[in-house]
């Protein structure tokens, strides 16, 4: 996260449905310039594991698996949350920041997965839920960063801007509300969740569908706030059974979730000032963060040490260590830190991705060819993630296979929703690949939507 946030849309990749997300974002006029995507989305391993913590009982009491539903956070100090291209909610880190609880978050999320079940979006973007691969990708993204508000400089399409257009695209009408509002409640239930976090979230907004639109949070601007809503849901909250005991282990890792937030997000004098008299490990991680971000490499390493002291078996704050270094010119030492972190966490790819990213920064043959099959194999758990690509594409031209270097970059850029950028190393892929090869057929389908942007 922070200077290091990588900046991804999040969707498994398949061939067939590249083919599809142009077409269908073109038709409402969606399509935005590279800068629109500035505010972008956040990966990171240990808040993904969290959100997933927190929302599984959720999907679950929906009756959905909780693989099936993928949940995105966007860069946007706004309150909001939305539904788009399926079973995909997105969360503005403001909305993160600002909910207090963890039945709180669960309230939102619970809205939102009434809005999946119900179908509500799905009837309206049939074929963007089909889109799938590094293009369509890209294409879910320009959708989220126009509902984000991330249209600087967007296009005017039809006399509307385009996130004017994706507004009214993702916009409920009141019986979608009410639908979502009854599913979130028997959700949240059915999880043992508080339902009065449903009532203080909405009351978060209270007031709001009187501002003008600039003014008001975009949460209000898609899913309005009528007055029977507020009643029935107080009437139901009241009769809903107690809820169960929080599990101590799940609030803990919100907590720390929201710190890394705050680190990275808010200004390193305001975090410092706003944890400075806590004591808990919690303060101390947001305090590492905001001495990184100061920089004050002194004081965000002697943090960042105390925590693995505390917790030397904890896979993210080696990598948080891992990054500190890595963005302050120490590459070998990220290696280490980096190294220990995937040790206890093999499985997580964007922590792979980080040792790759530090031993393709060391730039020594023997770092390399270290770097190589490292990067590949957290491409194969998770192939969305630009700076993989992007560290990929570098080792690839080190080793002089520089087809799949140019193939690689193509796929960065597609995910990022720079088809254009695509298209150019796509083209040069495929001239130097084996047609018909796996490799050549992915650059020829992002020439193809490439070739349908123009």
């Amino acid at each position: 996260m922070g200077r290091g946030l990588i900046l991804a849309a999040v969707m498994q990749g398949v061939r067939h449905g590249l083919r599809m997300a142009v077409a269908w974002i073109a038709c409402i006029g969606l399509l935005m310039p590279g800068a629109a995507f500035a505010q972008g989305l956040i990966r990171d391993a240990e808040i993904e594991r969290t959100l997933g913590m927190i929302a599984d009982p959720i999907f679950r009491a929906a009756g959905l698996s909780p693989s099936q539903v993928d949940i995105y956070i966007i860069d946007n100090p706004r309150m909001n949350a939305f539904v788009a291209g399926g079973n995909n909610i997105f969360i503005h880190t403001g909305m993160l920041r600002r909910l207090k609880t963890v039945d709180q978050l669960r309230a939102v999320i619970a809205h939102e997965t009434g809005h999946i079940t119900g179908g509500h979006i799905a009837r309206r973007n049939e074929k963007l839920r089909q889109t799938r691969g590094v293009a369509g990708i890209g294409a879910l993204l320009a959708v989220a960063a126009a509902a984000a508000g991330g249209g600087r400089g967007a296009l005017a399409v039809g006399g509307l801007t385009q996130e004017a257009a994706l507004r009214d695209f993702l916009s409920h009408n009141r019986a979608e509300e009410s639908s979502a509002d009854q599913a979130s409640l028997r959700y949240m239930i059915a999880a043992g969740a508080d339902a009065d976090a449903i009532i203080e979230v909405m009351k978060m907004f209270s007031g709001q569908e009187i501002l003008s639109q600039s003014r008001a949070d975009p949460y209000v601007r898609t899913h309005p706030l009528w007055r029977d809503r507020m009643r029935y849901l107080e009437d139901r909250v009241a009769n809903a059974p107690a809820p169960r005991t929080e599990d101590p282990a799940i609030s803990y890792w919100h907590a720390r979730m929201v710190a890394k937030f705050n680190g990275f997000i808010g200004t390193p004098d305001r975090t410092l000032s706003q944890y400075k008299d806590d004591k808990t490990e919690i303060g101390a991680l947001a305090r590492a963060v905001a001495y990184h971000q100061r920089p004050d490499i002194r004081r965000a390493m002697a943090t960042v040490d105390s925590l693995i002291k505390a917790r030397p078996k904890d896979p993210y704050y080696w990598e948080l260590k891992g990054q500190f270094l890595l963005e302050n010119g120490k590459a070998g030492e990220a290696v280490r830190a980096y190294r220990q972190s995937a040790a206890l966490a093999p499985n997580e790819a964007q922590i792979l991705s980080g040792l790759g990213r530090a031993l393709v920064a060391v730039d020594q043959d023997g770092a390399t060819r270290e770097a190589l099959p490292v990067l590949e194999r957290a491409r194969s758990m998770d192939d969305r993630n630009p700076q993989t690509f992007r560290d990929l594409a570098i080792v690839y031209a080190r080793t002089g296979q520089n087809g799949k270097a140019s193939l690689a970059t193509a796929e960065r850029f597609a995910l990022q929703g720079k088809l254009q950028d695509a298209s150019v190393h796509a083209r040069r892929a495929a001239a130097q690949l084996p047609e018909g090869s796996a490799g050549w057929r992915q650059a020829q389908d992002i020439l193809h939507v490439a070739g349908r942007d123009r």
